[in-house]
């Protein structure tokens, strides 16, 4: 009664040779194409395999078409800039791999941008659960902001927007603290908030369509007074600077986002979602029962900079900037901050 057989069950496919491609491919506003080209990962895999040598064109319902280079292993993009998305036109991809396969992707419109009327903050404590080295619960309980979005637009039917939010973290220490050769030590370090996959829609209100309190993600306060050192005071995060981008996208294309949000998340469930429920947009012309994952997605962006700072579980600073760099490396400097650096004092 206290026990029971347990036997490991392998499908008889899990091993199949039969490569799939992944096609994945974009195309932004007043930006061009670009496409990415690799293969599944088959079960033990580890290193991404790309594929070189195809044919890759992006066409519009105006007749117009381009055909991208390979600027990289598996990475095609367009050279000049005479083929760029334009609000209001449909966009399809078109692929001829090497083996003389053809994918095509379902049309995809590119609508105008979306309009953000907040991003702000919540701070709160969140309780983070991990085990131990027994397989017992351990609760740690983490400071700092939950960070939430408001969107709305006047428009007749629903709106759906993909999310992707990066942040550069800025903390601060003391070298030598206390003598004449102390000096402050800024230290920068980039991190994503969420995920390509973080979706979500809106639902009509006043004859509007909104979309309010979206949960962007949580910045951990993670502050230790017990890093203090002889050497150096214990590392300070002074303030979080987010680059905060939402995506227009289709109801097509935010079905395959989430699908693919559920395949990677099996919250609350004894098995893992299978993945058949991925819901690609791209699909082979060749041969319509080969199977293939991809997207091809034309989407308009829009932009927030903000920096945030916590204080307290009831009080945040934040501030609202014109621009941040967006290629920014993790760094570090001494003694003066570097020209992009946010300051809350």
């Amino acid at each position: 009664m206290s026990w029971s057989c347990k036997e490991v069950y392998y499908p008889d496919d899990i091993e199949s040779a039969e490569q799939i491609p992944v096609i994945q491919g974009e195309i932004h506003e007043n930006e061009v194409p670009v496409v990415q080209l690799t293969w599944a990962l088959r079960y033990g895999d580890k290193l991404t395999e790309y594929i070189s040598g195809a044919e890759v064109e992006v066409s519009d319902d105006w007749g117009n078409s381009v055909n991208l280079l390979e600027t990289a292993a598996g990475s095609y993009t367009a050279t000049s800039a005479e083929f760029m998305g334009v609000v209001g036109r449909t966009y399809t991809l078109n692929v001829r791999l090497p083996d003389g396969n053809e994918y095509v992707s379902s049309p995809a419109f590119l609508s105008g941008r979306s309009q953000i009327d907040s991003l702000y903050a919540d701070p709160d404590i969140r309780e983070v659960y991990s085990y131990g080295t027994s397989n017992k619960p351990i609760v740690e309980y983490q400071r700092g902001l939950y960070i939430i979005a408001d969107l709305s637009c006047n428009a007749d039917s629903v709106l759906y927007y993909r999310f992707n939010t990066r942040v550069t973290k800025e903390i601060e220490y003391t070298e030598d603290p206390g003598t004449l050769a102390s000096k402050t030590v800024y230290v920068w370090k980039n991190s994503t908030l969420d995920n390509i996959y973080s979706v979500n829609q809106t639902i009509e209100y006043n004859n509007l369509q909104v979309l309010r309190e979206h949960h962007v993600g949580f910045l951990h306060f993670d502050y230790d007074p017990h890093n203090y050192t002889n050497k150096q005071t214990a590392p300070y995060p002074t303030g979080w600077v987010l680059i905060f981008k939402v995506y227009a996208i289709s109801a097509e294309i935010y079905d395959y986002y989430n699908s693919m949000s559920l395949q990677l998340n099996a919250n609350d469930q004894m098995f893992a979602p299978v993945p058949s429920q991925v819901k690609s947009t791209v699909h082979c012309l060749t041969n319509p029962k080969k199977d293939v994952i991809g997207v091809f997605e034309a989407s308009s962006v829009t932009t927030v900079y903000k920096a945030f700072a916590w204080r307290n579980t009831e009080v945040y600073q934040s501030k609202v900037l014109e621009s941040f760099p967006e290629d920014l490396q993790d760094g570090t400097t001494k003694p003066f901050p570097p020209e992009f650096w946010v300051s809350f004092y």
